[in-house]
């Protein structure tokens, strides 16, 4: 188990936290929406502070008219931000502030989304990202958004 310290400052120890998201011992992912959605870690790149992370369509994440539901969508996004806002915060909860977002293309239910984050900007309390969503097959753009994150005074219980 890879821990958020005072020193964050490598490719390495960040490739290394994220990719922890299949542990089932890694308090972030373990349980809860992101137990539900089952992300994977992709890629990352400290030095410009983003991340990719890849999520398979799931038949129960699906609208009534065949393809994946707007919100999970939503959520996609909104867990991606939370994990790279996460990695930056260090040992602190985050919180979404908010999320604007644009559906570009449907999602099939065979689709393989990746998010592709990016902090654009980190202050002391707040965080702003940008992002799109690609589906897998031919690189298609199907969404795309932005995002502000609070980070707050209070640490994990469990150190991540």
């Amino acid at each position: 188990m890879i821990y958020l310290t005072d020193d964050i400052s490598s490719q390495e120890n960040m490739a290394g936290w994220l990719s922890q998201l299949d542990d089932p011992h890694f308090p972030i992912a373990n349980e809860g929406v992101l137990a539900l959605l089952k992300p994977r870690f992709v890629s990352c790149n400290f030095a410009e502070k983003t991340a990719c992370f890849a999520f398979d369509v799931q038949e129960w994440e699906l609208n009534p008219e065949g393809g994946l539901h707007g919100g999970i969508i939503v959520t996609g996004f909104d867990v991606s931000f939370g994990l790279l806002c996460h990695y930056f915060a260090k040992q602190h909860m985050v919180s979404t502030v908010n999320i604007t977002t644009t559906f570009l293309k449907p999602i099939r239910p065979d689709d393989t989304v990746q998010y592709h984050v990016k902090i654009t900007s980190l202050g002391r309390t707040l965080v702003s990202m940008t992002a799109e969503a690609r589906l897998v097959r031919e690189n298609i753009l199907a969404a795309t958004a932005t995002a502000t994150f609070m980070i707050l005074d209070k640490v994990f219980d469990t150190p991540v």
